[in-house]
């Protein structure tokens, strides 16, 4: 094969095309991969030239001697392919050297191939490369040449500026493919830990290879450095730390390298995680500390997330009320700390922790407060208190953390110390929140009224009402200023714990204050939550509690000892006993204010107020909706009763005067039920609207007696049919709260009176009062007797005595016949009627021996005197008439 063919092109004289033709075959033969090409190649480029020059023929120059470029040259080439040469630095400086004593013509003669042959080498030594390249210069020439010579240049150039992974000139005695294989392996890894996820570096490290590795000692602590960091575990590296850990003790580094190496280590790698936590907050440390708490201690897992929290908001920012930045200055969990709780939420914990997770992700705190009351008193439980009180408690509840004393745990430590950093931001808010300032001021000010800003619906709004849900006793002066400032803001807003002191202050029952020991203030603040919990969540504070309401101590001077007292006394289920509060005593009046669904209603052994009944109609309207027609019976009776708000009373009518019918009765049935004179219902209306007519026609005639100009009580046989519908699960819900509110009314209309005693029914003088058939008849056979004798013997003194004798007993009897016809519900006019009646019927009286009295209480008494019937309220006596059976408690 000629030159020319091995150079690709025609026979020519130009050099300068010789020359661009073999510059654009030498990266096809590699000098190591194929040397016999490349001594083929470089041989007819020499040969090309010597023709182009017109001389001598290849064979006569075959025994001359090479010009100094083409020995430059080859000499490179020879350095690249002795393997015992080519990372040696001194190689390559001897190299260098005797490039300077060539001519700069030569120099610039072979520039091109010394970078060409540079650029298609294989792995080389970084430092020897960079040699080569100072001495040519390339870097100050990259704009002198073109771009695509310049650019793969401008690459080797950052490529070799980075250090080599260790020193190379140890492989010199290596054969050349052991040398190729190992810097290629260890540059690859150094690639993959610079430029890559840690994971692609695990994988490419846990590959099965047979490759040598280097004998430079200096290289392996790198090399332990990246397997320790990327989780691969290296022989070698933990000796490796281990000394370097006694050596420097101190040096937090080397301290997390080796926590790394020992993480699997239990006991001795807590101790490593928990230094580099408490002294550098390393991000890592708690995610283990919290991966081994969730294994070996779930029970403190939830409080390690607590104090492991660092969030990056500055409390001490001050903002105008009205800048929704405001919101930037209150303490807030970190992202992280949030994301930490879902992951905990899946962990099988304890009660107590599981409860407080939940708590954190916004469930109700109840659960957790059931399951901390009913606790044993140990560390763990006051940790748990503590970091609730971190949250709701006041100032004097959160500044005792910021002391706290580590209890023996192997956590507890670091549980005292972020407990310490939450406290001193959750004081930082409370004192220099502008919200709580401001209102503060108000408070403190005489007259002051409530500021815009927290009036609006604002970020500072919810903050005063996150600093007012702080468990706290407020001083009834206080209370009264706190009632007077807040009279702007709907009672919906006010926190239970607010609302609870405020209605303790006005049935003369306060708190007491709470003292500075912690022990002791906890044990009132705990009852306090016991009356919270009720106002709150009163049917599943209770279903928690249950026998373990008993076992939480109380204080004789707290307002929840007698709550407590007569649910321990009750004997009965959490539902029936709120079933059975009574509105007239101050604290169950304050619970039961809250209880009002149609069903607590309805089951209730007594009768709501009207209130009750009113906040039930607004806020479980959804319940009631199927029933339209008895909507608006119930906001008709409650737009009529005097008892209600004007306000409410408004909104009732609002409500009634929303309902639209098709049919050409509904109009004037709306209005007969706004002017309390309703239409009766055709039998057809009530039947397609699934309404008892029988109760519907005693219900308007109920309404018409209740509600007219000078009202009065339904007779006792209306009473107990409204009764018994009420208590019929056949009737809409909506009809039985109408009756329910028609009874109550009935029940505030009746007056009160004390029961009579057996020594009062003998006492004739008491006109006012009732006679039942018993006594009366009793009485009218003692006055009969008394009568014979005594008018004999005043009969024989003279006819004037016997006369005043027989009077006075007339009286008595008339009398007793009054009281008698109290007892069936009559007054003095039926009495007249009897006494005129008696001349043409003699016999007329004796009716009132047979005739039953009222079986209720009326405006004359209580019936036939008895005080256990007194008691009972007008519900629990018509269903003893109905023979109705009380549900079974629970």
């Amino acid at each position: 094969m000629s030159c020319w063919e091995h150079l690709g092109i025609e026979p020519t004289d130009d050099q300068n095309a010789i020359r661009t033709a073999y510059r654009t075959r030498l990266p096809e033969v590699h000098p190591e991969r194929d040397p016999e090409g490349f001594q083929a190649l470089r041989g007819a480029y020499e040969d090309a030239l010597r023709h182009a020059r017109g001389e001598a023929s290849e064979a006569s120059e075959a025994a001359a001697l090479p010009s100094a470029s083409e020995q430059a040259v080859q000499q490179f080439v020879e350095l690249l392919q002795d393997a015992g040469r080519r990372f040696r630095p001194e190689a390559w400086q001897d190299y260098c050297r005797a490039l300077d004593q060539l001519p700069l013509d030569v120099l610039e003669s072979i520039d091109g191939s010394l970078r060409h042959l540079l650029l298609s080498n294989g792995p080389l030594s970084h430092c020897c490369a960079q040699l080569l390249t100072e001495r040519m210069a390339w870097a100050n020439r990259l704009m002198q040449l073109p771009f695509e010579e310049a650019e793969p240049l401008d690459q080797l150039l950052q490529r070799i500026a980075e250090p080599d992974p260790f020193d190379l000139a140890t492989l010199s005695d290596w054969p050349s493919v052991a040398q190729v294989e190992n810097l290629w392996y260890v540059r690859t890894l150094e690639h993959l830990f610079q430029n890559r996820p840690l994971q692609e570096f695990r994988g490419w490290s846990s590959l099965h290879l047979c490759l040598p590795m280097p004998a430079d000692p200096a290289y392996y602590p790198h090399l332990y450095r990246q397997c320790t960091l990327a989780g691969v575990a290296l022989s070698g590296a933990l000796e490796h730390y281990q000394a370097r850990h006694a050596e420097q003790p101190d040096d937090l580094d080397i301290l997390y390298l080796l926590a790394l190496q020992k993480q699997h280590h239990d006991q001795d790698a807590l101790d490593l995680w928990r230094r580099l936590w408490l002294e550098r907050e390393m991000p890592e440390a708690a995610a283990w500390l919290l991966a081994w708490s969730a294994y070996h201690a779930p029970e403190h897992l939830p409080l390690l997330i607590m104090a492991c929290d660092r969030s990056q908001q500055d409390v001490d920012r001050q903002y105008a009320l009205d800048d929704n930045r405001l919101g930037d200055g209150e303490p807030a969990q970190s992202p992280q700390t949030l994301a930490r709780w879902l992951r905990a939420a899946d962990t099988d914990l304890p009660a107590l922790a599981r409860t407080f997770v939940a708590w954190q992700l916004g469930d109700s705190e109840w659960p957790f407060l059931a399951e901390l009351f009913s606790a044993l008193d140990t560390p763990l439980t006051r940790l748990y208190r503590q970091a609730w009180l971190l949250q709701r408690g006041e100032a004097a509840d959160i500044e005792p953390l910021l002391n706290l004393t580590a209890d023996e745990h192997p956590l507890g430590v670091i549980v005292q110390q972020g407990f310490a950093y939450l406290a001193g931001q959750q004081l930082q808010w409370l004192r220099e929140s502008p919200a709580v300032q401001a209102l503060q001021h108000a408070l403190a000010t005489p007259g002051a009224a409530l500021p815009q800003g927290l009036g609006d619906n604002t970020v500072a709004r919810v903050q005063m009402l996150s600093w007012l849900r702080r468990l706290r006793h407020y001083a009834p002066d206080t209370l009264q200023r706190l009632q007077d400032v807040l009279a702007p803001l709907a009672d919906g807003l006010h926190p239970y714990c607010l609302k609870l002191q405020l209605r303790l202050l006005q049935a003369g029952q306060p708190l007491p204050p709470l003292p500075a020991e912690p022990e002791a203030r906890w044990q009132l603040q705990r009852q306090t939550l016991l009356l919270i919990g009720l106002l709150e969540q009163p049917l599943q504070w209770l279903e928690r509690l249950r026998e373990r309401v008993g076992r939480v101590p109380t204080s004789a001077e707290h307002p929840a000892h007698a709550l407590q007292t007569q649910w321990l006394a009750a004997d009965a289920a959490p539902q029936q006993w709120l079933f059975d509060l009574d509105e007239g005593d101050a604290l169950q009046g304050l619970l039961a204010a809250e209880l009002v669904s149609p069903s607590v209603l309805l089951g209730s052994r007594r009768l709501p107020s009207v209130a009750r009944i009113e906040a039930s109609a607004r806020h479980h309207g959804h319940e009631l909706a199927g029933d339209p027609l008895g909507q608006m019976i119930l906001d008709a009776l409650l737009y009529h009763d005097p008892d209600l708000p004007r306000a409410l009373r408004d909104q009732a009518l609002q409500r009634l005067h929303g309902f639209t019918g098709p049919s050409t009765w509904f109009d004037a049935f709306r209005e007969g039920l706004v002017k309390a004179r309703p239409e009766s219902l055709a039998q057809s209306i009530c039947k397609d609207n699934g309404l008892p007519f029988s109760t519907m026609q005693t219900i308007f005639e109920s309404m018409r007696t209740l509600y007219q100009t000078k009202p009065g009580v339904p007779t006792s046989g209306q009473l107990r049919s409204l009764q018994q519908a009420k208590d019929s699960t056949m009737t809409p819900i909506a009809v039985r709260l109408a009756i329910t509110l028609l009874l109550s009314r009935s029940e505030r209309l009746l007056p009160r009176h004390q029961p009579d005693s057996l020594r009062a029914q003998w006492q004739p003088w008491r006109l006012g009062g009732r006679l039942n058939r018993l006594n009366f008849t009793l009485q009218t056979i003692a006055l009969a007797a008394i009568a014979v004798p005594l008018a004999g013997l005043a009969s024989k003194a003279g006819n004037g005595l016997a006369l005043a004798t027989l009077l006075v007993i007339g009286l008595a009897l008339i009398g007793c016949q009054l009281r008698r016809l109290h007892d069936m519900s009559r007054g003095a006019g039926t009495l007249v009627m009897l006494l005129a009646g008696s001349f043409f019927m003699p016999y007329i009286a004796l009716l009132l021996f047979f005739w039953p009295g009222d079986p209720l209480p009326n405006r004359y008494g209580p019936p036939g005197g008895r005080r256990a019937d007194a008691g009972q309220g007008l519900q629990a006596r018509l269903r003893q008439l109905n023979g109705f059976r009380e549900p079974p408690a629970g």
